[in-house]
């Protein structure tokens, strides 16, 4: 029974370690999350997630963001119609889809 409690201490103790937290923001207005930043804690298979989009039509100006925890995240940029749409994924620091962190291209 006590060698069954150290493994599952070790598990939990494992996972966490390979866990970190990303910023949980649904809409940005202004460079600002509208209902205040949360934080959620990435799960096994998940990694933090920034996607911004820019209008080409006013100067690259910042239309609007989202971040949040995801499974399966993609680096990925998309123009299309005047916008940029730009997804980055990160695991190797908390916060590290902080919305005041510089845009890393893939």
């Amino acid at each position: 029974m006590e060698n069954l409690l150290k493994l599952c201490l070790f598990l939990l103790c494992f996972e966490t370690a390979l866990s970190v937290k990303c910023v949980l923001c649904p809409s940005y207005k202004n460079g600002k999350c509208v209902d205040g930043n949360r934080t959620c804690t990435t799960k096994p298979g998940e990694t933090c997630m920034i996607r911004r989009t820019w209008s080409e039509n006013e100067s690259n100006k910042l239309q609007s963001a989202e971040s949040r925890c995801m499974d399966d995240c993609k680096f990925d940029e998309i123009f299309s119609e005047g916008l940029t749409i730009h997804t980055y994924c990160c695991d190797y620091e908390d916060f590290c889809n902080s919305i005041s962190l510089p845009i890393v291209m893939s």
